[in-house]
């Protein structure tokens, strides 16, 4: 019997190679915080109803929807201004490592896949930043390539993806 070369392996990126820290992926984890220091009024259940619309909006998408229409719609929902200022500090590069982490197998994982020659790419319902929160988890040499839905304008299992 011959045994099989594996010669490549998509990944997907959300739930297999990294999760957030905290467990929720949308919003990032200091929406929150960032409302607030914005808009200090604002009460934990009314950040809570806002989380909620963005889930909903989520769900309705066919595609994964541009940041600052998912954070205006979220801010609208509870009567926040969505000023260019706070768009832009909801959107603020942060060091991946402060919301994101990998799964513990993820780095062997991904360098034993590379010294067998093995070829890797992402496929993943994201937003277009995705390769450098990857880069800036360690993950990013590994991948060839990536099918990002919010460049592709479609989402999994669209055969587009």
């Amino acid at each position: 019997m011959t045994a099989l070369r594996l010669r490549a392996v998509l990944f997907d990126s959300g739930g297999v190679l990294m999760r957030p820290i905290g467990g929720r992926w949308n919003p990032r984890a200091d929406f929150e915080a960032t409302v607030l220091a914005h808009a200090p009024s604002v009460t934990p259940a009314e950040l809570a109803a806002a989380v909620a619309a963005g889930d909903r909006f989520f769900e309705s998408a066919i595609s994964t929807p541009a940041q600052d229409d998912y954070h205006r719609l979220m801010l609208n929902h509870i009567g926040v201004t969505p000023t260019p200022g706070l768009l832009a500090d909801l959107t603020r590069p942060v060091d991946p490592a402060a919301v994101l982490e990998t799964f513990p197998d993820v780095l062997g994982t991904l360098q034993e896949l590379r010294r067998r020659g093995v070829r890797m790419a992402v496929v993943s319902d994201a937003w277009a930043d995705l390769p450098a929160l990857h880069a800036g988890l360690g993950l990013g040499s590994f991948f060839e390539v990536y099918a990002i839905s919010a460049e592709l304008d479609c989402t999994k299992p669209d055969s587009r993806m």
